[in-house]
């Protein structure tokens, strides 16, 4: 996986942009309703930014009792952003010690409370010191604060649950132990499942799962402290795995992403749902590769295989599979196309401007792969307001010339979200008519090679792994 470092200057603005407005409430009192007006601001943005998101396990994030919130770490600090936004509670969240290291971060981030928490790749390899931070930290929940941890301590583009730090259970403990275990702490994991955090649109399933009370380990950290801190660690690590797609590995990860495009094309089901069989279909891999493991190889290769082939061909998936329904281009949406074209014109290029600069500001700021998804979102929520302002402004000038009112800027600053969901769903369809041709092509001219090609895909169907069929 590339990963390129980038400059301590970038993360902290990056930092201080996204999480500065959850924090304006603990600054004055008076800002109170500026932090939930950032805070839906940010719901709103991320509606735009995800083409899809689902929440489950509503009931049991509304608790106003001392909290510890801790999630995978896959999308960076979209992470701590996408819990936020769905607990009612003013969170406040442990931050990397590297974002401390000037005077004027260090000045803004405390008053933000930002607790710094040092890892080794922030001293250098020597010994941490975070004596101080975990006593503010517990301090904090004593209080009957909320706070986030990200308990892998660094984010990766990956769907893998690494080890987990012991630092979570230790403030945990520090807390419980130091109200003789009546504070009633709980820690509540968190599974975030993105489609792809790399891409804009993609999906977000956002799972909360079952609390942990820590006064239950009461008898365990009174015998030994090191086993209770151990033993809490894995209670987190086993409920948040349980929550997301745990992959062992990238090449397991890759393999299980085709079959599931495969199972998803073939029966689909609504987020919640698909994400619980492909955690089935997991498992049964891995069941799978410990009992056979050269018949679990044989099998990846011939799945890997059928998809080189579709993209050879230029064609999806897709398209194999509603070609069985007889789904040829001559049935695809080609009239509906045609007729929303001039609509699907200037939606499309009404969002491809803020679009273009927010990729280019991305490229240009950021080399790091895993830290694609917060660029991509901040540069977006810079360019695309900026961008829809000067087209506004420039629509309204046009429509003074000639003489339409200045009602019809405020028509179109309506219409833009409404477009861009039009474009969004044109491109989405061409798209598929455009390989539904091909697809139809290849069946009546290559015969051989479609035959081939569907032959492969029903082996991979018939495999045992393949539930839900």
């Amino acid at each position: 996986m590339r990963q390129v470092q980038r400059t301590d200057f970038q993360r902290i603005c990056t930092f201080y942009f996204l999480l500065s407005p959850f924090y304006l409430a603990s600054v004055n009192p008076i800002l109170y309703i500026l932090y939930y007006f950032f805070k839906y601001f940010i719901r709103l943005c991320t509606w735009v930014y995800y083409a899809k998101i689902t929440v489950t396990g509503e009931p049991h994030h509304r608790s106003r009792n001392p909290c510890i919130l801790v999630s995978n770490h896959p999308s960076t600090l979209l992470d701590p952003l996408n819990v936020a936004i769905r607990v009612n509670a003013e969170i406040n969240f442990l931050a990397n010690a590297s974002l401390f290291k000037y005077a004027i971060t260090d000045w803004l981030l405390r008053r933000l409370y930002c607790i710094p928490v040092e890892r080794y790749q922030d001293t250098g390899g020597k010994p941490l010191n975070n004596v101080d931070s975990f006593k503010q930290a517990s301090e904090f929940l004593s209080g009957g604060g909320c706070l986030y941890v990200a308990p892998e301590g660094t984010s990766f583009v990956e769907r893998r649950l690494r080890k987990l730090k012991t630092g979570t259970a230790r403030i945990a403990f520090a807390a419980e132990s130091a109200n003789n275990f009546q504070l009633g702490l709980t820690i509540l994991p968190v599974g975030l499942n993105y489609s792809d955090p790399t891409k804009f649109r993609s999906e977000l399933v956002t799972v909360f799962g079952n609390p942990i009370r820590v006064a239950d380990f009461r008898e365990d950290y009174l015998a030994d402290p090191v086993n209770a801190v151990n033993c809490l660690t894995e209670a987190m690590s086993e409920q948040i795995s349980s929550l997301i797609i745990d992959c062992e590995d990238e090449a397991q990860d890759q393999l299980l992403h085709r079959l599931e495009t495969i199972l998803q094309n073939e029966k689909p089901l609504p987020p919640v749902e698909r994400l619980h069989r492909s955690q089935v279909v997991l498992n049964h891999l891995r069941q799978w590769k410990s009992s056979d493991a050269a018949a679990y190889e044989a099998f990846s290769k011939s799945v890997f295989a059928y998809f080189e082939k579709t993209k050879s061909l230029k064609i999806s998936d897709l398209q194999i599979s509603a070609a069985k329904l007889q789904f040829g281009g001559g049935q695809s949406p080609t009239w509906s196309l045609a007729a929303l074209m001039p609509v699907f014109l200037p939606s499309y290029l009404t969002h491809v401007l803020p679009t273009f600069f927010a990729k280019k500001i991305t490229d240009a700021l950021n080399a790091d792969y895993h830290w694609v998804p917060t660029y991509k979102f901040t540069a977006g929520v810079v360019m695309y307001p900026l961008f829809i302002w000067l087209q506004t402004w420039l629509v309204g000038k046009l429509a003074l010339h000639f003489d339409l009112g200045s009602w019809v800027k405020w028509v179109y600053l309506l219409a833009v979200i409404p477009m861009g969901l039009l474009a969004e769903w044109w491109l989405k369809q061409w798209k598929r008519w455009r390989d539904s041709c091909r697809a139809d092509f290849l069946s009546k001219n290559k015969k051989e090679t479609w035959a081939e090609l569907t032959d492969l895909r029903q082996q991979i169907l018939n495999a045992d792994v393949m539930v839900g069929k």
